[in-house]
């Protein structure tokens, strides 16, 4: 029996190269996102290659949506055994600086959204002992970086959650994993919020500045969605799961430069430095940025 999988966020990157690759491997796939006509060129794919995969309406913040997606997917399928959180928006600046709004609209996407479908899916797969749900969260979402303070509480808290998950579901033989991509070619670089850029007076500017340099390396040479793709696949499919999966070599490395200071060591990075003797102090705890 071909196994279900929704992927939300689909319209663009990661998701949309979830839902063909799973779909290329034999998958039943509904591609969801807030606009279906965002969709038409995944339609025509599909179309192309034959493949199994429908685009659905769905905005993650919105119960009734969720709750509708949900309802038509099982409609046609009549289950679903996998679920990709994959939906999710950028968000930065200095906790001072950053509105509440803006930490709570991150919150919403990054964290409830993904809850939400979660709740929605798991009695079914719970019932049938059978399932899988995998959370795309980021590195940001274990090592905390300054200027990134709303995305990288969002993903401490999906990354925190999904591990409380997997603990609760394995009796019921449901797999949970984390995806936790580096920097990833994707458009959520030009969908930043301009309610997030710090003011040229802003007395934490040096670290938007570090983050914005760090990114403008990393993007010469980045990972590439299809990356992330395949490793959402193997999560999947591997006979030795586990539950967290590092995307990139920047993402690996920096969690290993992590692993090697002390919490005091990585809260002194906050010292005054040129965006020069960041690069250095980076370079000198492994970090790749080639």
């Amino acid at each position: 029996m071909t196994d279900v999988a929704l992927v939300t966020g689909a319209s663009t990157g990661i998701g949309n190269s979830t839902a063909l690759h799973l779909a290329r491997n034999g998958y039943h796939v509904f591609a969801t996102m807030r606009n279906p006509s965002a969709g038409q060129e995944l339609d025509q794919i599909a179309n192309d290659e034959k493949l199994s995969l429908d685009v659905l309406a769905l905005d993650v913040n919105d119960e009734q949506s969720a709750q509708a997606c949900i309802d038509e997917a099982v409609s046609r399928s009549g289950q679903i055994d996998v679920l990709v959180n994959n939906a999710g928006v950028g968000g930065g600046g200095s906790i001072e600086e950053t509105p509440l709004g803006v930490t709570r609209d991150v919150f919403e996407t990054n964290v409830f959204g993904a809850l939400r479908m979660t709740q929605l899916v798991l009695p079914g797969m719970r019932e049938r002992e059978h399932g899988s749900i995998v959370n795309v969260t980021s590195v940001a979402g274990r090592v905390a970086s300054p200027s990134m303070g709303s995305y990288v509480g969002s993903k401490f808290a999906l990354d925190a959650m999904t591990e409380v998950l997997a603990a609760e579901v394995f009796r019921f033989g449901i797999r949970v994993a984390l995806v936790e991509p580096g920097v990833v070619l994707t458009p959520i670089f030009t969908k930043r919020d301009d309610r997030q850029a710090p003011p040229e007076d802003s007395p934490y500017k040096e670290f938007a500045d570090r983050i914005g340099h760090h990114f403008a390396t990393k993007l010469q040479n980045p990972a590439m969605p299809e990356d992330v793709a395949e490793v959402i696949l193997s999560a999947l499919t591997t006979t030795e799961p586990k539950l967290r999966y590092l995307v990139g070599t920047d993402a690996i490395s920096l969690m290993d430069a992590r692993e090697k200071i002390s919490d005091e060591e990585w809260i002194a990075m906050g010292r005054r430095m040129s965006l020069e003797e960041f690069a250095a102090a980076q370079e000198a705890l492994g970090v790749d940025l080639s």
